[in-house]
Parts: C-alpha cells; structure tokens; sequence
C-alpha cells in the first residue's frame, strides 16, 4: 500500500507541472472532498468520514468516522480526531455534555502508507479540537472539559496541558511556539505557552469561524461569519487592520510571505487580500461550489514556486497564484540587517577608538538610511524605463509640475514659469542617478532623480530624500543599544584569537592547512518575548571551508559522515568548546532558552547500493529537518544503512549534535532546542560537504 499513498504525491508533483504552464489543475476524485490538508505535494482530503489520499485510497481501511484531521508539517504524519458512529461534534458535545465516557479520540497514523495506527489517543472527554505546531514537533488537541494538553510528535505522550475557560473547537499555534489561539466559535482566548496564562481574550459581535497566525509571527487573523476580518500585532494583540467585505467569512490563511492572507468568502469564492494596500486584492472563483478551506503548496526544491489548494465540486484543485507582488519591505529589512550587521562589526586590526568613532549612533543612523536607498534601489531596477510618464497639473503659484507614472507615485519638479511651455512632449524626458524607496504600502517610488529635458538641454532635480523612511521605522523597533554592539564585535575578536590557537595547533598535528578556512561570527539581534517584552538575542556562529585541493585530507571524506572523520570539523568544534569553558560561558545560564542550529551538507555525487552505518548516533525514524530551509523529515537506522545524500548530510549535522553533547557539558542545564538543517548541492565535489552551527541565546542580556 506504500506505493498507492506515494502516487498521491507524485500525482501532485505532475499537476504541478502543468499548473506550471496552465495555471489551475482540478483533481478529479471519487469522493466529495469537504476539507483538504497537506504536506508540500502530500495532500489528503476529508469525505464521508474518512481521509483520503489524491488516487482515492483511504489512508485507514479501519477508521470509523473522522470529524477533523491535520498533516504534520514535515508531511510524516496525519492525525485525526475520531468518533464512534455518525453525527457532528457539536451534537455529540450537547449529547453528552463532554461529561461522559470517552465518545471521540485522536489516531495518528503514517502519512507515507496504509498501516495500522500509530498512536492512539484517548481521554475521560470527549476531543473537540487539534493542531499542528508549525515546527511539526507539537500536537496540540483540547477537551470537552476545556482542558488542552500538548503531546510530543515522536512518541505522541503528552508532556504539558493548561485548562482554558472556553471549550475550544478550534486551535492555531503561532510558528515560535509563543502562542495557543483557542476558539469555541464564540471568543477566541490567545495563550501565552511560554508562562501557560491567558495573554488576551477576544470577543468579536459575530461567530468566530477562523484563526490564524503569520508566518513570521507578527499577526494574527480573527475571521468571523459577518464577513468582519481583523488583524492583530502579536506584541500587545492591538488591531492593526480590519475589513468588513469578507462574505461569509469561511477560512482565513496566511500567505508564507506574510504580505497577503487568503480568505474563503463563500463556497465558489477566495480572496487574496494585500494587508499593506487595501486597494490590492486579488479575487479567485470557483463556480463548481464546496470551497470550504485553503492551503498553500510549497515545493520544496523550489521555494519560490507557490500553489492554492482548495477543494471544489468533485475536485481537488491546486492554482499557481498570480498576480500577487513580493514582499518588498521585508526583503529590504532582511537586506539591511544583513548589511549593517557586517558594517558594525570591529575591522581586523581597527582599534578600539577607532572603531568608536567609525560606530556611533549618529553614523549608525546614516549607514543605515544609506544601505536602505542602496538596497531598495538594486530592488526596484530601472523602474521608471517601464513605466508610461505623462504630465499631469501645473501649479502656477508654486512652479510645480506633476510627472505621473502608471506604476508608481507621482513625483513633483520644481519647474519656472517661463520653462513650462518647454514641457510638452515626455519622450524629450530622460531621467538619471534615481533613487529609490519604499511607501507604507510596500509600493517602490521615486525619492531621487535628475530629469534632462532634451528639448532645452536643462536638467531639474527632484529631491525628496530627507522624507521619512517607512523602512527606517520598521527597522528603528528592531535597535541594537550600541553597548552591545560594541560588546559583540569585542567578543568576536576573542573568538578570533581563539580559533587561531586551534588552528596552530591543528597545523603542527599535520591535521589541517593554511587551505582551511573557519569562520566565526557573533550578533546581536533584537526580539519580543511571548509577553511582549523587548529582548535580545545573542547568535554565535561557527562555518568553514576547505580549498577544492585540499578537501579529500582535511575535510568529510565522500560517503563519511562521523565527525572525527573531518579534521576541519573537529578543530572548529574544539573551537565551540574553548569558547564555551572560557568567555562565553557566561551566556550559559541555567534554565533559559537557546536554539542551536546545525547544518549539513552533501553533495551530488550518487550513493551506489547503500553505505554502511553503524548506528553509532542511534536510529532515526521521522526526524524533523529543515531541508533546503523547508521543514522535512528523514529516517535512517543501522539496518537500512544511507542510500540518499539527505541522509549523509543528515548524520553528519547529527556528529554535531554528539559532540556538543558529549563536550560542552554546561548546556545540559539550559532549554537546548536543536534544528537540524540540510542543504544538498547540485554540484559534486567535496567542497560541498561540511558543516557549521549556530547558537542563539535567547534574552542573553537579562540581568
């Protein structure tokens, strides 16, 4: 049966080459879908009380009746909630008061075949709701008695639970695992999970039909069935905007980029709506009826490639979504703290008060605005050369003449009276040396441009970069005190000095060369607690590279994976260690939180038969990994050996993993949540497998 589960798949990854070239696929399938969910091009519907995948085979022949189901995200699961006989769960709940003998519970099964359950849930109530957390690592599921419980997705056993004041029928949980939205369709009660307190109730004048959180945490939707639409900021859960034409109000869901969010305003209706420009909204019908959820599909070789899912008349449909604009303002905040990151890092051989003086607050302001204009210049390209230009209105009384574009705003030159009559013909324009910015609407304009009327040969500047950067103003909450900038480009030069004892020492053991290149690297960065509170974070980072020449001595031999078997990486590991036993150990604190990343990497040579492992890391069946920067999961164990280079790469983060474990014992007394990430080139070679890690501290800097 594990062949039929896995035609669903490839079936989606074929109608997503024709989605490719003809936009929109309907699935036809033999049951009336009333739900979709999915995995990337996993995708399983709900019908008549059971889960099935897209080639119509039931994920469970022995499933009674199914109320909800939700894929794990990572795609290696599928849990349901499931009930005894026919009937809804909101006449089960009024039956039976959510008092009586166990009348629903939750099966988990392998989304990868047809097998018997995994796991089987059960309570002394009746289960009213489940989720997901999006890291895949939680299932969430609440009670007939309104308690909510949090098991772990490896052995499905519950590890936490807290009781709300509501009976919740729906769950949303915010991406960092800040946040718990709990509806009963009437209020929703948002949940602070790191401090297991109420955070902020919300009681809308209409039933509550969807909630949902941004991808990168910031929001949360309230959908409700007036069609009323309403956004919250998740710092203190204020209203950041609203929309009242929403129909029905069916399902809400954000886009991954967190410009849009889909709504579900009736059953042959969806709407993508731009929430930084009400006037963008992009409208997607369906005529043939049943629309009652969405979801995105990602591919994961190809992350900019993005389909909407949905269910219609006797279909399952997934439609390329067009028309809809980047995030600009979020690639240019990515871009320039990338930039001002490197920029306020101390120099190789700058002093300290040299360094004061290049770093300050006022030429960090300046850098800043000027990485900006740079940035969102180099984004915008050479827009004005596709726009169309006309001249709009002359104020005689100011000299100002309007020159509008059709897809941009308008800019205002200042212009005498006596040189209008010059302006007649904008193909006699040119325009040069332009700068670009971004509006609060995310829409690129014109801050800066010379004009050259051909007609006279007289150049007019327009000259409006002292205005106030929305940008700016978004990247101004995000500030680093420069106390700790200065603190962390001191502390990086430790570390520097400390990786040039390892590497000393490691080149007189004739273990590595000059031609062994590691890297190490400190930042601060700004954050909000699940309180709301402003914090900051402390990231140390450790990466090398070995020369192409060089790679087959000092490096991962091709198809080994143990970390003693890579001399660049044990000596960057021992790195790790001194810094931890030495000035770093004072960020290791017991009992607070740090997210350790490590990255593995493979190449493309092709694994002919299979590679022996000894199990020396133990088996792995499901584990979550982030590959390629989307969430995934990978299984290997002594008996099955490698036979895929996500597997190599896999094991090789895990040494990490050991070695952290087995050497910088301090740790094992903080929160420690490990993110495995994989990368696998396209190219072959051994320069294209080693690792790195990263640690981020979390509020490194409470007193």
């Amino acid at each position: 049966m594990f062949m039929t589960l896995c035609l669903g798949c490839f079936g989606m990854q074929a109608a997503a080459q024709n989605v490719a070239q003809n936009e929109k696929r309907a699935i036809p399938v033999k049951n009336q879908p009333l739900f979709v969910d999915n995995y990337s091009y996993k995708v399983f519907y709900l019908s008549d009380g059971k889960v099935y995948n897209l080639t119509n085979f039931p994920l469970s022949e022995k499933q009674k009746s199914v109320l909800k189901f939700a894929v794990q995200p990572g795609g290696a699961t599928c849990a349901m909630l499931v009930q005894k006989g026919g009937g809804s769960l909101t006449a089960l709940l009024k039956q039976t008061g959510g008092k009586s003998k166990v009348q629903t519970w939750i099966e988990v099964y392998n989304a990868e075949e047809n097998s018997p359950a995994m796991a089987k849930i059960t309570d002394a109530d009746s289960f009213t709701a489940l989720a997901f957390s999006p890291d895949g690592k939680t299932l969430a599921a609440a009670t007939a008695s309104n308690e909510v419980k949090l098991y772990d997705t490896k052995q499905f056993q519950m590890y936490t639970s807290f009781h709300s004041q509501i009976t919740p029928s729906q769950i949303a949980i915010s991406g960092n695992n800040y946040f718990a939205a709990l509806s009963d369709g009437k209020q929703v009660e948002v949940w602070n999970l790191q401090g297991r307190s109420v955070r902020t109730s919300i009681a809308p004048t209409a039933a509550v039909n969807s909630v949902a959180f941004s991808a990168d945490n910031s929001m949360m939707a309230v959908l409700t069935a007036d069609g009323s639409l309403t956004v919250y900021e998740t710092r203190s859960f204020s209203p950041r905007c609203s929309y009242s034409d929403m129909g029905s109000g069916v399902e809400c869901l954000f886009h991954p980029d967190n410009k849009y969010i889909g709504v579900v305003k009736d059953d042959n209706t969806i709407v993508m709506q731009n929430l930084l420009n009400t006037a963008d909204k992009v409208e997607i019908k369906s005529m043939k009826g049943g629309v009652s959820n969405i979801r995105f599909v990602q591919d994961l070789n190809f992350a900019e490639k993005l389909y909407l899912l949905y269910p219609s008349g006797m279909n399952v449909v997934m439609q390329a979504l067009a028309g809809l604009q980047p995030n600009h303002n979020q690639q240019l905040a990515n871009a320039v703290n990338a930039k001002m990151a490197e920029w306020m890092k101390m120099m190789d051989g700058e002093s300290m008060e040299d360094y004061r003086i290049r770093v300050n607050d006022e030429t960090r302001a300046q850098q800043q605005l000027a990485f900006e204009r740079e940035v969102a210049t180099d984004l915008a390209g050479d827009m004005i050369a596709a726009q169309t230009i006309s001249l709009g209105n002359y104020n005689a009384q100011k000299g100002v003449l309007a020159v509008e574009f059709d897809g941009m705003p308008s800019i205002a030159l200042d212009i005498p009276k006596e040189e209008i009559a010059a302006f007649s013909n904008t193909g006699d324009l040119s325009f040069s040396n332009t700068v670009y910015g971004l509006n609060e609407n995310d829409q690129f304009e014109v801050i800066y441009t010379e004009v050259l009327n051909a007609k006279t040969g007289k150049k007019y500047v327009y000259d409006n970069l002292d205005r106030k950067s929305v940008t700016a103003m978004s990247l101004d909450e995000g500030f680093v005190p420069l106390e700790l900038v200065q603190q962390s480009s001191m502390e990086e030069m430790k570390l520097k000095d400390i990786r040039q004892q390892v590497v000393e020492t490691a080149k007189k053991e004739n273990k590595i060369t000059d031609r062994t290149h590691i890297n190490v690297n400190t930042e601060v960065q700004s954050a909000v607690d699940a309180s709301g509170k402003s914090i900051m974070n402390y990231k140390v980072g450790y990466g090398y590279e070995v020369e192409k020449e060089f790679v087959a001595k000092e490096d991962f031999p091709s198809g080994r994976y143990k970390t003693q078997e890579s001399n660049a990486a044990i000596s960057m590991l021992k790195i790790v260690e001194q810094a931890f036993a030495n000035d770093f150990a004072q960020y290791i604190k017991p009992g607070k939180h740090i997210q350790i990343k490590i990255t593995g990497t493979a190449d493309a040579s092709p694994i002919l038969g299979k590679i022996a492992y000894d199990g020396c890391y133990g088996d792995f069946t499901n584990e979550l990994i982030y590959k390629n920067g989307q969430l995934d999961n990978v299984s290997v164990s002594k008996a099955s050996g490698v036979t895929q280079n996500e597997q190599l790469a896999f094991l090789r983060a895990v040494g990490v993993k050991s070695y952290i474990e087995s050497h910088v014992t301090a740790l094992k007394d903080m929160e420690c949540d490990y993110q495995y990430n994989i990368e696998l080139s396209d190219k072959k070679g051994g320069e294209y497998r080693r690792i790195s890690v990263e640690f981020l501290f979390i509020d490194a800097f409470e007193k």
